[in-house]
């Protein structure tokens, strides 16, 4: 495939895996670049067209994770009359993923909800003002180590701080290891560092809260036309304006994914917080407790460096209250598959569903002691009642 016609992000690997999907190369790939209920916008490089998914890959779809988010790469059919107008292509084929962004669906414990697929870079964007919060920051940094994705803290609206500087370094000690990047979007400050972290034909995603700027942010960017609104005066807030998941170009050749702003955020991942709390996990090691809560226990290593300000508070906070999250969440899960019903058991073969066998009709008949039924009183049938008789008194 020649790269003039290549989905946005398309190299040779992928080239690869569509061979392996597709020999005889009877399929299109196309990118999601939107998602909607039940629909999804794709492109091919040249064209955008609506795609849907065949109803028994839905049917056949254990949870969401199997569906199309965007960002995935697919092979398609009916492209050319999808781009005509005639309908929506049929999506045959979703390629392997090579990342996967994945929340807990908001108000449940178990259901997992894709944000978005194939991710190289995760711009973790909070804005300079009463927005900021160490706590939120960090669950999003678990987020988005659980895919597998790299994490940048992108501080939006630096304008609106009283020292820039000592808010940068006070962000920096809380993230240890993540890069962390200053912006203004109207006065084009920290743009050139925010390029610099996704390279041409990489896909990063733009991931905050409602109104903390990412869509003037990424209008900045890429030099579209993203709606935005001002922030409110009394909470220094934006106006929610993004309201789908949605995949821009760059004029440079980067991959922007935008997102609406998530009121609940919780990752959905079976194992535990030690790959977001990477420093506490490293002091953890040298405790004199194996099972060492980091609270009040002797020799305790993540406690000695809280108290000699290597480690702060804040941070460990943050630890303990992610890591109780996830035991609740794993107690949940156990107790809703606990509480799902047993499937039916397999019906016999050669029997009509819901019918009785010839043998289960001909035990209802009385019996006599050499086991024949009784010739006076016929078997009655199934599904019939048979007249009482009473005694004579």
């Amino acid at each position: 495939m020649s790269e003039t016609c290549a989905p946005p992000g398309w190299d040779e690997a992928w080239s690869a895996a569509r061979r392996a999907a597709d020999p005889q190369a009877l399929f299109l790939p196309v990118r999601i670049s939107a998602a909607h209920r039940g629909a999804y916008h794709a492109t091919s490089g040249a064209d955008t067209a609506m795609v849907e998914l065949r109803g028994r890959h839905y049917r056949a779809a254990l949870d969401k994770r199997a569906l199309p988010a965007v960002g995935d790469f697919c092979l398609v059919s009916g492209w050319d009359g999808a781009v005509a107008g005639a309908g929506s292509a049929l999506i045959e084929h979703i390629l392997p993923r090579r990342s996967l962004l994945v929340r807990r669906a908001a108000g449940t414990a178990t259901a997992p909800q894709p944000l978005a697929a194939n991710v190289d870079v995760a711009l973790i964007v909070t804005s300079a003002n009463s927005d900021l919060s160490a706590q939120r920051l960090d669950r999003y940094l678990e987020l988005v180590r659980d895919g597998g994705i790299a994490p940048v803290v992108v501080i939006s609206k630096i304008d609106l701080a009283a020292d820039a500087e000592a808010l940068l370094a006070e962000v920096a000690k809380l993230m240890p290891g993540v890069p962390v990047v200053a912006t203004s979007a109207p006065a084009g400050l920290g743009l050139e560092l925010v390029r610099a972290k996704v390279a041409p034909g990489r896909t990063a995603i733009l991931l905050g809260s409602s109104g903390v700027g990412k869509s003037s942010l990424l209008s900045a960017l890429t030099g579209g036309g993203q709606r935005t609104a001002p922030i409110r005066a009394h909470d220094e807030r934006g106006r929610h304006t993004t309201t789908v998941r949605q995949l821009f170009s760059g004029e440079d050749g980067a991959l922007w994914i935008d997102t609406p702003g998530m009121r609940e955020l919780a990752a959905f991942n079976e194992g535990d917080v030690a790959v977001a709390f990477a420093d506490v996990t490293e002091l953890a090691a040298r405790c004199r407790f194996a099972d060492c809560q980091h609270r009040r226990e002797p020799a305790c290593a993540v406690a000695a460096a809280v108290a000699a300000g290597e480690l702060s508070a804040a941070r460990l906070a943050s630890f303990h209250k992610l890591s109780q999250e996830r035991a609740r969440d794993r107690e949940r899960a156990d107790a809703a598959a606990w509480a799902a019903p047993e499937p039916p058991p397999a019906r016999p073969a050669g029997r009509p569903f819901g019918g009785p066998s010839a043998r289960s009709a001909t035990s209802a008949a009385p019996r006599t002691a050499t086991g024949k039924p009784s010739p006076g009183r016929p078997a009655s049938r199934p599904g019939t009642r048979q007249p009482s008789r009473k005694r004579p008194g």
